[in-house]
């Protein structure tokens, strides 16, 4: 199966369409799961979250739902300026308080920065050789220096593979189609890396984020690319999680539901499991 999802749960413009004005907010992760099979937890990233929340969220989900929780970024993004056990014992902790959610955890994502190069693979390689639970980990990398088709990237995908570990695939080619017009299209080309897509799978649960463009028919090209993909990852027997987002991530469930239509198209047997509630607006996004 595909499992989609988005980079947040609830949004202002998704009230009265993903779930009624009269839901409480609390209650929105349940609604949205009846929708989406995952979500990407970035709360995690900037936080410490309480294991009772964590819990409640556990909870508060269908059970096939599937959360990819983010690392903490004292982890991932001061990896190399602090003291290794301290990096070690950080990630003890954060893997520590994932235990109890193990049933429902999708690929949980060590997201490094920029600033890392080569010279930083050994650490990020050794903070996955510490990976303990049972669930899928993947990598998200950003420094050019992993994108170059060559002796650089060629080692680091043979790591990830010989560790069962997936690759993150950040494809922001929508988001920077066009020059920024408008203040989310500001704001995403600020925030998004602008790397080149190298849609290459390392284990057996690969990760996409799509940053769509807000203008929804300029995705079609790139929405095609991902539909043949995702249908060649099926017919392998991969179960790859994609996280669509927009600048402004309010056509977000649209773009992933156009995406998956794609693929049933292109897939025999394929039975989408993502179906959202009507909405006239949306509908006529397109």
């Amino acid at each position: 199966m595909i499992r989609y999802g988005m980079a947040q749960w609830q949004h202002p413009a998704w009230v009265n369409w993903l779930y009624p004005a009269s839901l409480p907010s609390a209650a929105r992760i349940g609604r949205y799961s009846q929708v989406f099979s995952t979500v990407e937890v970035g709360s995690t990233f900037y936080t410490k979250v309480d294991d009772a929340q964590l819990l409640r969220w556990y909870e508060s989900v269908m059970d096939g739902f599937r959360f990819s929780f983010k690392a903490p970024q004292a982890v991932t993004h001061r990896l190399t300026e602090r003291p290794w056990r301290e990096v070690q014992r950080d990630w003890s902790v954060f893997m520590e308080s994932l235990k109890a959610l193990q049933a429902k955890l999708g690929p949980t994502m060590l997201q490094f920065p920029a600033v890392y190069d080569e010279r930083a693979l050994d650490t990020m390689l050794a903070l996955c050789d510490m990976w303990t639970l049972s669930t899928p980990l993947s990598v998200e990398v950003r420094h050019l220096v992993y994108f170059d088709k060559s002796e650089t990237e060629t080692s680091f995908l043979s790591a990830l593979s010989s560790r069962g570990v997936n690759r993150v695939v950040m494809d922001s080619r929508p988001v920077f189609s066009t020059e920024a017009y408008c203040e989310s299209l500001m704001d995403a080309q600020k925030k998004k890396p602008r790397v080149p897509c190298h849609p290459i799978a390392t284990a057996n649960h690969p990760v996409v984020r799509f940053i769509g463009h807000p203008d929804l028919p300029r995705n079609e090209p790139w929405l095609n690319q991902w539909a043949a993909k995702l249908s060649q990852w099926l017919s392998e027997g991969l179960t790859p999680s994609v996280f669509v987002h927009s600048s402004d991530n309010i056509a977000a469930p649209t773009l992933a539901a156009k995406l998956d239509e794609k693929v049933c198209l292109l897939t025999s047997n394929y039975q989408s499991a993502l179906v959202l509630p009507q909405s006239q607006e949306q509908v006529s996004l397109w």
